[in-house]
């Protein structure tokens, strides 16, 4: 269940690699006589490859596809990415139902493909508890059978306290990185919080689901209980926010005290915000969601 994200994405990203080297392999096998049949099928198996790695790539960050495929997809103008790790992320499915967390992954978009340039930071609303950032270069996840991480950590956050942020890391390099975060679960120690970030030159600018405008440079997501998301949407407005879209679900856990046992999910934008005064905010409004 925790890894659907990861083998979604990628399975797919490999099936298309996978096949073009096949015809490349194939055509380089067949005689003269055939190239021309062989040269006409492959072109129009690649453009159709092409075609669906394209739409893999569309910019997409509404808060359903964010919920329903693990991911999200950033424009070229998206200069921040503020990643939430929601409240009880630490907690697996691997143990009994009330202790199950609420959201569906551990990181609020827990995959990401970007741009070149873009900068990243992770906010903490997982209350009362302390988190850590470790990222490595490619597609490498610490397991009970590897315990460590095959490739060398390129950024370590040290601990952050709730409601806080790390200081932000720029994804200047295409390529594939992996996120995460282990030793978080006593009583599921197999568990791994994890994530990852496919870093791109994109070409498409993200535009936003409720206006056909791509003017925004910072996207988050926050996760408010659904009773109160009126409220929240509205302070967020006055602080200058765009909210994009939302999410309704029944949470994992079947609900809290407090909270009830929906949540929804806010994919909020800012433009020309600084960064520091966009965490500040999430921070000022995080201080009151009824999460324990």
């Amino acid at each position: 269940m925790e890894h659907k994200w990861n083998y979604t994405l990628v399975s797919k990203l490999t099936t298309i690699t996978a096949v073009l080297f096949v015809i490349t392999v194939h055509f380089s096998m067949h005689n003269q006589s055939s190239a021309t049949v062989l040269l006409n099928d492959s072109a129009v198996i690649e453009k159709q490859l092409q075609l669906q790695l394209r739409l893999l790539m569309q910019p997409n960050i509404n808060a359903s596809y964010v919920f329903d495929a693990h991911n999200m997809v950033l424009g070229n103008n998206v200069k921040n990415l503020v990643i939430l790790i929601p409240n009880e992320a630490h907690e697996s499915t691997n143990q009994p139902r009330d202790q199950y967390p609420l959201a569906n992954q551990p990181y609020l978009p827990q995959n990401i493909i970007l741009n070149a340039g873009t900068a990243v930071t992770w906010f903490n609303g997982d209350v009362d508890h302390e988190r850590t950032i470790t990222a490595v270069r490619g597609n490498s996840i610490p397991s009970s059978e590897t315990p460590t991480s095959t490739a060398a950590p390129m950024y370590e956050s040290g601990g952050f306290e709730y409601n806080t942020a790390v200081t932000s890391l720029a994804f200047n390099n295409t390529g594939t990185y992996t996120f995460f975060e282990k030793d978080v679960n006593e009583d599921d120690p197999a568990f791994i919080m994890n994530g990852t970030i496919t870093v791109i030159n994109q070409p498409e600018l993200s535009s936003s689901s409720s206006s056909a405008s791509g003017t925004f440079d910072t996207v988050g997501v926050l996760m408010v209980p659904s009773p109160d998301l009126q409220l929240y949407t509205s302070d967020l407005t006055s602080r200058g926010f765009g909210i994009d879209s939302t999410h309704n679900f029944k949470d994992l856990r079947g609900g809290q005290s407090g909270t009830g046992d929906e949540q929804t999910l806010i994919v909020w934008t800012t433009s020309g915000m600084d960064l520091s005064d966009t965490v500040a905010n999430l921070q000022e409004l995080s201080s009151e969601l009824p999460y324990s």
